[in-house]
């Protein structure tokens, strides 16, 4: 019973850290994977590349995923927005929720899980029920934004 209530709480507190965050930013690290058996932990990614930063925090419970996701591009829109996927095997297929200007935009994100990497797919996208999606899945290409994995702060 204790462990229950000190996850839930746990998850109350990174949903309430994820519920405030106003632009790409690394969470603090509840609870790291200390083993294989671990069901429940946090992953940070980033890729900084010159003036472009992206990052992904997130906290894995199963094979579960929610948390952010934010992209601050040189001389673009900055997109920080909250993600809620599924890792299927290597591959985490989520729902981005962004807001860009003030305004809301749905999108679906893919990234490959490479080693210690997770690599962004890219294909041609279309809306579809008002939520931004790739067009077709067979000519999704992982070959876009490299995120490295780095320590939860």
């Amino acid at each position: 019973m204790k462990t229950y209530c000190y996850i839930l709480f746990f998850s109350c507190a990174i949903m309430l850290m994820f519920a405030c965050n106003s632009g790409p930013t690394q969470h603090s690290a509840v609870n790291m994977k200390t083993s294989d058996k671990d069901s429940t932990f946090n992953i940070c990614y980033s890729s900084v590349v010159k003036k472009d930063t992206v990052l992904l925090n997130a906290l894995m419970f199963g094979d579960s995923v929610k948390g952010s996701l934010g992209y601050k591009l040189y001389e673009k829109d900055h997109s920080n927005g909250s993600l809620l996927g599924k890792m299927y095997g290597d591959t985490l297929k989520a729902t981005c929720t962004f807001m860009v200007k003030g305004s809301e935009s749905i999108q679906e994100v893919i990234f490959l899980k490479k080693d210690s990497l997770f690599v962004e797919g890219l294909a041609n996208r279309k809306t579809e029920n008002g939520k931004i999606v790739f067009a077709d899945s067979e000519k999704l290409h992982f070959d876009g934004i490299i995120l490295k994995q780095v320590p939860c702060k």
